[in-house]
């Protein structure tokens, strides 16, 4: 096993196959250790290395990183055995996927469109019990139903849901073991569960005339693509979209019930219902900054090269911290502080290199207008309707790809 997720793989007791509850606590580890390696003064700095991969968290080293994809490329291993997508791939497979989608996506986050958003999360949250599982439950609705009208689809939900919660879980198992060497066993069973859940999504959306007409679209825009596959582009474009709007929605719900004084100030403005909102954008800027959805990437060394006053080599995994980037010291005024009215982004004096929730550069997220859009109405939809308190601090979280608040969160909800 890897000692708390330090990406060296440890001695294997048995062969035996790692429990969910393994995995989940060595990948959290990861995160955790993460954290703890950011935000420090130069004088303090924390080692920048997890086991063999070297962490860059400059910004400006980050920055030069994400914007030059051929030479740092996409590698996700073994996480590719879920498919294929714009998300894992690179050069001209990566454009050609990207025009299948990329139109869809500006187009629902248009102007237009922000009473729809906005009407799709209200009527979510009307509907809900003042329990946070029943408000997550409506906001992946929400969130699910926003992705499939940007393609002229409806959703069955409940059992999309249920498929994308085995994405999720397929995921957190193929990322621990690109970390953790798999027995044959494990990595047989991880890609037989991958295969098996882009099965039963395409089962499902090729019952529908509507959703295989698009999956024919898909097809043809990338007839050039050897061995392409519609319904694996379509299900991680899916999952990438609703988990990181929703997890976001989710850790601004948990700040807002650690401080009440905040919330109070943020449900009078969105009540206020005026254009601006300086305090609510605040508070999601801030939440992204603190809890960045993606919390970090690996790149793959096209070439040998210094960067950063560190020597690469051709093929040489590197990691990217989004958690570092975002709580460096020379860019951010106590960058270890969750602050609801961060003087950065209350003044728009932030530098943007040092604030990449959606990264930035040529590979920068597609759907990030969109995803703003919703992750405000959200909140918006959600703060009209109930309160939040906490009756305690402890952050803790549940990693797998993105970064969700952890379940069972002490978290209480009343109605307004």
């Amino acid at each position: 096993m890897a000692d708390n997720a330090s990406g060296q793989p440890g001695q294997r007791r048995g062969g035996m196959v790692d429990s969910s509850a393994q995995i989940e606590s060595v990948l959290n580890n990861l995160v955790y250790a993460l954290f703890a390696k950011s935000g420090h003064p130069g004088e303090v700095a924390m080692p920048r290395e997890i086991g063999n991969l070297v962490i860059f968290d400059d910004p400006v080293a980050v920055d030069s990183i994400v914007k030059a994809p051929d030479l740092f490329r996409k590698n996700f291993s073994l996480i590719s055995a879920l498919g294929f997508s714009r998300f894992n791939t690179n050069d001209q497979d990566w454009a050609v996927r990207r025009t299948i989608t990329q139109d869809r996506y500006l187009s629902a986050a248009k102007p237009a469109h922000k009473r729809t958003v906005a009407e799709i999360y209200r009527m979510g949250i009307a509907g809900c019990d003042a329990s946070l599982a029943d408000i997550q439950q409506a906001l992946f609705a929400a969130a699910m139903d926003i992705f499939y009208k940007a393609f002229g689809l409806v959703p069955e939900i409940a059992p999309t849901a249920e498929l994308l919660d085995r994405v999720r879980e397929v995921l957190r198992r193929l990322q621990y073991y690109s970390w953790v060497t798999p027995t044959n066993a494990e990595r047989t069973g991880a890609i037989h569960e991958a295969r098996k859940v882009i099965g039963d999504f395409g089962s499902q959306l090729m019952a529908d005339p509507r959703s295989a007409a698009e999956m024919d679209r898909f097809a043809e825009m990338a007839r050039d693509i050897d061995g392409f596959s519609p319904i694996e582009e379509f299900v991680m474009n899916l999952f990438a979209g609703v988990e990181t709007t929703v997890t976001t929605v989710l850790w601004v719900i948990d700040r807002l019930g650690a401080n009440q004084q905040v919330q109070e100030r943020i449900h009078a403005e969105i009540l206020a219902d005026k254009a601006e909102t300086p305090f609510t954008d605040c508070i999601i800027n801030e939440t992204m900054r603190y809890f960045p959805p993606i919390p970090f990437l690996t790149r793959e060394v096209g070439a040998d090269m210094a960067l950063d006053g560190r020597t690469l080599r051709a093929g040489q995994l590197v990691m990217v911290s989004i958690v570092g980037v975002h709580q460096n010291p020379a860019y951010w005024e106590n960058p270890r502080t969750f602050d609801a009215s961060r003087k950065e982004f209350m003044d728009d004096s932030f530098d943007r290199r040092a604030f990449i929730p959606f990264l930035t550069g040529p590979r920068m997220c597609g759907g990030a207008r969109l995803g703003r859009l919703e992750i405000k109405e959200a909140v918006r939809a959600v703060v009209r309707r109930f309160a939040f308190s906490r009756a305690d601090d402890v952050i803790r979280f549940d990693y797998a790809l993105a970064l969700r608040p952890a379940s069972g969160l002490s978290v209480s909800v009343s109605r307004r």
